[in-house]
């Protein structure tokens, strides 16, 4: 019997490695049929978090309730029986009027975050920041963490790797194909940690700054923190648990140095996700130390149209889309999965999927007519 559950397990773990060797490839589920889509969404939620050690973040020890008057929407039905759409949920800054998920999860399913993880590292790097516990942006990382030494990134400063100018051609490559290193795809198989691609880097030489998207260097970043914040990143996301008063647990990954898998690996219900939303855009907006440090991301937007993202800016992980005239943020996902914040209404629109093989456009336009149903109401206010 034992030795039946182990060639189980065996045929399992090889199974997932096909899966999961292209599991961050953008092409990898074009041409896919549903069925073998939903494979990809079973793998992502149950099989990498139990491979994987977690790190727990309980419910806030004060629950905060959205005020919710919800309508069904038809077109957002349509496009999630015919694609890969999992979940929409648009607030318009006061209350939440469209929440619809595929039958494919439930309410308590705990999502993964993919990119948009990397948008709540440079909210916590912001908090370690302000607590006094790393000097500022322009501090080089090797005073945080030792193992730079010698290594590619040792004179990197905070603002070089949040603004993905750190990550250099000679050595960081995200392309699929690559004879370089793909540190998602290598990561989540466990061919290697995020210490031992670090200190691939030693000898490297230097080649010219500029913007070059990259996994590893969100992990480096969430490494530091992790040091010198007493208690660590859990103790962080916890403080902004508590703030954004979740309902339910949520982790992150680990790999197997206790380094942080934070470029992807970030779990939470849907409600969760739009309440950790919300704080960050009332702190965005607040004259405190952390909204001061998310204005100054926003200052230091670069071009990143080489990154993934034709028409947009980047800044401190987060994205800046240049078609969108109003004024805005957004947390960016491979895959199909947003949290766009409006910086002036304070309205969210969140979305994830399995794959992105629907019109993002779709679901933006779907509510425009509810942003202008805020401005009329504000200016009926006075």
């Amino acid at each position: 019997m034992i030795k039946n559950n182990f060639c189980k397990i065996l045929f399992y773990l090889a199974i997932s490695q096909i899966y999961i060797s292209n599991i961050l490839v953008a092409s990898h589920l074009e041409g896919k049929s549903k069925s073998e889509k939903e494979k990809f969404l079973n793998i992502r939620i149950e099989q990498i978090p139990n491979a994987h050690k977690k790190v727990i973040i309980k419910p806030s020890n004060s629950l905060k309730k959205i005020n919710k008057v919800v309508k069904k929407n038809n077109k957002i039905s349509r496009m999630m029986d015919n694609s890969s759409l999992l979940s929409v949920i648009y607030y318009d800054g006061e209350k939440v009027i469209i929440d619809q998920k595929s039958d494919k999860i439930q309410d308590d399913t705990k999502i993964y975050s993919f990119s948009m993880s990397k948008s709540i590292v440079s909210y916590m790097l912001g908090d370690a920041i302000c607590n006094g516990h790393i000097k500022g942006l322009d501090d080089q990382i090797i005073n945080y963490v030792p193992e730079a030494k010698g290594t590619l990134y040792e004179k990197s400063s905070f603002k070089e790797l949040i603004n993905m100018t750190a990550a250099d051609l000679n050595f960081a490559n995200r392309k699929a194909g690559s004879k370089k290193f793909i540190y998602a795809d290598k990561i989540i198989r466990k061919e290697f940690t995020a210490k031992d691609y670090l200190l691939m880097s030693k000898g490297v030489k230097k080649s010219k700054k500029l913007f070059n998207y990259h996994n590893f260097l969100t992990d480096f970043v969430a490494r530091a923190v992790d040091r010198k914040v007493p208690g660590g990143l859990q103790k962080s996301y916890q403080d902004l648990a508590n703030k954004a008063g979740t309902k339910s647990e949520m982790f992150f990954l680990q790999d197997a140095n206790g380094w942080p898998l934070l470029f992807a690996w970030f779990y939470a219900e849907r409600e969760d996700y739009l309440k950790i939303a919300i704080q960050i855009s009332k702190d965005w907006k607040s004259q405190s130390c952390i909204g001061n440090y998310l204005r100054n991301i926003e200052s230091m937007k670069i071009k990143a149209d080489r990154g993934g993202g034709k028409g947009s800016d980047y800044a401190g992980y987060f994205w800046f889309d240049r078609s969108i005239k109003s004024r805005h943020a957004q947390m960016r996902g491979h895959g199909g999965q947003r949290i766009h914040i409006d910086l002036k209404n304070g309205s969210i629109l969140l979305f994830h999927a399995i794959a992105q093989d629907f019109d993002s456009k779709k679901i933006f336009d779907l509510n425009e007519c509810n942003f202008y149903l805020w401005y009329f109401k504000a200016w009926r206010r006075g």
